[in-house]
């Protein structure tokens, strides 16, 4: 898989609901759904239904959270908390999966998540590479 940036940064940001409302389209992907950048230099993932569901820092995060919600064939956050998985992740039992939804969560990371999964981050960095790789082929079919 092609490195994107780091995804070690722990940077919070807040999660938005609201319709696009203006930014730029960083990439477009099937259904719908983009990652897109606000004037502020954050980013966004937009679904179908043309609402921000996730906000980050970091577009490296972002375009991994885009990724697994493709590999998942989407899935929502309500309900989930801070530190929970959404059902369709967790009942994936796909350990790759599992962390890359770690990593992308803006308050956990490459480190976090190696820790939480008693692994070295080069696993865990495996792991994301699996997840980009199956998104790429999912989206290719």
């Amino acid at each position: 898989a092609v490195s994107r940036g780091p995804l070690d940064a722990s940077n919070r940001a807040d999660e938005m609901t609201s319709p696009n409302d203006g930014g730029s389209t960083v990439e477009e992907y099937g259904h719908g759904t983009a990652v897109i950048r606000d004037d502020g230099g954050r980013y966004h993932y937009r679904n179908a239904m043309g609402d921000r569901v996730r906000s980050f820092e970091s577009e490296d995060r972002a375009r991994l959270y885009a990724d697994i919600q493709t590999v998942t064939g989407g899935f929502r956050e309500e309900k989930t908390g801070e530190r929970g998985v959404p059902p369709a992740v967790a009942r994936s039992l796909d350990e790759n999966l599992l962390m890359a939804y770690h990593v992308a969560t803006p308050s956990m990371g490459v480190t976090w998540t190696a820790r939480a999964f008693g692994v070295d981050e080069s696993t865990v960095r495996s792991a994301v590479g699996v997840i980009r790789d199956r998104a790429d082929e999912r989206r290719d079919e």
